[in-house]
């Protein structure tokens, strides 16, 4: 049977050189040579620590870069007064990468909530996985915000934890969910419905939004399409007439998306 090798990861390995006559050969140290192929390609010499253990054992340190392709790993070690040594592992697994981002937490934060290692691999997988089931849960993507909320991360803080102890609540319902956590979702569902896209226009002047009234106050305003970052000095910062939002730039954003957090007199 073949020993399997985790992929990308240092791995300890140790063996025996003899001598023709099959007897241990001693008191090479590390100058014994070894070559590696990785999933069949051809042989290339090694990377790692080689040392020798005594009464004719040795040991070699693969790299995480000779363990870093799936399939067959042909290992051979030769050296002065031994026969070849033939090893044969097999590289398995999956390497997990960080996407694109932005994430509602960075890689920095998820690490110090789980006490783990900035590239542990179930938790860099589960990052995406967060930022989908709370952006499908509360109907907003709150990862791609400019500055993202607090209680964004306390969410995402919560499912991380619970996701990287028990994986099998990936695919649980809310209703598997503990209360904290539902009361979190339910408040950012509340806070993304004062969230508005709108298109801009060409000049000042009034700007469709739907459902906002005199009096509510324009928190933020980002580019969306066609434009990013904040835009919050092209528009009023006071909605002064109902179901608009003002343009104060003469700039022409006629064809340009953007996002603007309302409030009410109640909530501020």
């Amino acid at each position: 049977m073949t020993t399997s090798i985790q992929i990308a990861t240092e791995q300890l390995i140790v063996f025996v050189l003899s001598d023709t006559d099959g007897l241990e050969v001693s008191g090479l140290a590390d100058t014994f040579t070894v070559a590696i192929s990785k999933n069949g390609g051809a042989l290339q010499a090694s990377a790692g620590v080689k040392a020798e253990i005594g009464s004719g054992w040795y040991s070699y340190e693969l790299t995480a870069g000779e363990t870093g392709t799936t399939g067959p790993l042909a290992i051979k070690v030769t050296g002065t007064g031994v026969t070849q040594q033939n090893l044969l592992y097999q590289v398995v697994g999956t390497v997990w990468a960080p996407g694109e981002g932005p994430n509602i937490l960075t890689i920095t934060e998820a690490a110090k909530v789980l006490r783990c290692a900035e590239d542990d691999g179930n938790m860099l997988m589960l990052l995406p996985l967060i930022d989908s089931y709370i952006k499908n849960a509360t109907g907003h993507d709150w990862a791609a915000d400019t500055s993202i909320r607090s209680e964004a991360k306390a969410a995402a803080q919560m499912l991380l934890v619970q996701w990287y102890e028990n994986p099998a609540m990936t695919a649980s319902g809310l209703t598997s969910l503990n209360f904290g956590l539902q009361a979190m979702l339910v408040q950012l569902e509340s806070l993304a419905l004062s969230y508005r896209e709108f298109l801009g226009r060409n000049g000042a002047g009034g700007c469709v939004m739907p459902g906002v009234t005199i009096g509510d106050s324009v928190i933020s305003v980002i580019g969306l399409i066609g434009l990013s970052g904040d835009q919050a000095s092209s528009f009023e910062t006071v909605i002064t007439v109902d179901d608009q939002i003002q343009q104060i730039s003469g700039s022409d954003l006629s064809v340009k998306w953007l996002r603007a957090f309302i409030q009410t007199p109640g909530e501020l």
